[in-house]
């Protein structure tokens, strides 16, 4: 049996909308953070004011349950220093490169839980511990996926990417 709902789909503009809301109030309830989505003119824009040299942090989190997929979450270096400052107490420039790559990966994980409970209170998934990994922002930029969604964070650029979303039958 598959879910009643429908899974959310990366092509979906709700299951964007959602997951873009999903950001939003993570950022505002665990970041102290201004957040708001972005549509893709603005995505772009903010991208392109970006160094192309500038270092990123990329995470992935992989969901299984009645549908799969993974949430991906790009952001500066210097953002996830700001953000991972506010969410431990430390001051950014104390947060080493691992304290970055864990809050990255926390990051996503928050957004992704947030998302599914949004989106599918009464369904169970499972989430896979974060994958981390450095980007640069041209790289970023030149390979953003018009499949997501833009988030203007303490005016910085947050990307979130959704793949996956094939039902999975139910035993």
């Amino acid at each position: 049996m598959s879910s009643l709902r429908s899974p959310q789909r990366p092509s979906a503009p709700d299951g964007l909308a959602a997951l873009g809301a999903a950001a939003v109030r993570v950022a505002e309830d665990s970041l102290f953070a201004y957040a708001e989505p972005c549509g893709a003119a603005r995505t772009a824009a903010m991208l392109q004011a970006r160094p192309a040299a500038e270092p990123w942090l990329s995470a992935s989190v992989t969901f299984t349950g009645p549908f799969d997929g993974a949430v991906r979450v790009s952001l500066p270096r210097t953002l996830a220093a700001d953000l991972g400052s506010a969410f431990s107490g430390l001051p950014a420039a104390a947060l080493d490169d691992h304290q970055l790559a864990d809050f990255a990966g926390e990051l996503a994980n928050m957004v992704c839980g947030r998302w599914l409970t949004l989106t599918h209170r009464a369904e169970r998934f499972e989430l896979a511990a974060p994958v981390v990994a450095d980007a640069a922002a041209g790289t970023v930029a030149t390979t953003f996926d018009p499949g997501a969604i833009g988030v203007a964070l303490n005016d910085s650029p947050l990307l979130i990417a959704l793949s996956g979303g094939t039902p999975v039958p139910q035993a």
